[in-house]
């Protein structure tokens, strides 16, 4: 059983790219403009797939490599294989760029701002510190703690994170919330460490069979104050 929400959370952690900041929808922009480039017709959210589950995700459980390299072998790596690309450097040097540029979701910062007038903050993710320092002065800089997978030479879903946060913080895994929308690195390691995990499903995702169930789950991050006992954002929240 995933373990309930605390009365009053001492620290709610973030997965900051697909739950904050819109990752995904940037990096598909990139390659329809790669793939125009070249006059190439191609299904870019079906090579995005390939991509992030046939490279990127084998990545992350390999060899440890700072966040912007593992972007530019992974890609380089798919439109090779996928699309029979041999990509530029300077395109695959850009992806890190894409990913710090990329934009809030409409509900990401009033919805950090009533949070953290409560609770300290923290994000732990896989990127890089250059990347994600842009992204959280997009958000407000609403953290605390800020901590990416150099940090630790590993990334989610490695326990290294997650215990270097809790341990900085100082509180026990049932104290804090951990709210994601990643059921692939987030979930499979927040909810059997005990941490009452809230599962923010943009995507409209079917839970895996394999995959530990979260605590709550919300369609984005609209109900997440009311959920948590903190008060009610705003309908329409701006970036």
């Amino acid at each position: 059983m995933p373990t309930p929400l605390p009365a009053r959370p001492r620290l709610i952690t973030f997965d900051t790219y697909g739950t904050l900041i819109d990752w995904d929808g940037a990096l598909r922009a990139h390659l329809h403009a790669l793939f125009a480039e070249r006059a190439q017709e191609a299904d870019v959210a079906a090579f995005y797939r390939r991509w992030y589950h046939g490279y990127a995700l084998p990545a992350v459980h390999g060899r440890f490599l700072p966040y912007r390299e593992l972007l530019a072998t992974t890609m380089a790596e798919a439109l090779a294989a996928e699309a029979g690309i041999t990509a530029a450097p300077a395109e695959l040097a850009a992806l890190g760029d894409v990913m710090a540029e990329a934009d809030p979701f409409d509900d990401s910062v009033e919805t950090l701002r009533l949070l953290g007038a409560h609770v300290p903050l923290a994000t732990i993710s896989n990127s890089q510190r250059d990347i994600i320092d842009v992204s959280a002065r997009k958000l407000g800089d609403p953290f605390r703690h800020v901590f990416t997978g150099e940090a630790v030479g590993a990334y989610k879903p490695h326990r290294a994170l997650f215990e270097l946060v809790l341990g900085r913080a100082g509180v026990e895994p049932h104290e804090a919330v951990h709210v994601a929308q990643s059921q692939y690195v987030d979930l499979p390691r927040s909810v059997p460490m005990g941490i009452p995990t809230v599962w923010i499903n943009r995507q409209g995702q079917e839970l895996r069979p394999t995959t530990p169930a979260p605590t709550a789950q919300l369609p984005d991050l609209r109900g997440l104050p009311e959920l948590l006992g903190l008060g009610r954002a705003p309908q329409g929240a701006a970036r």
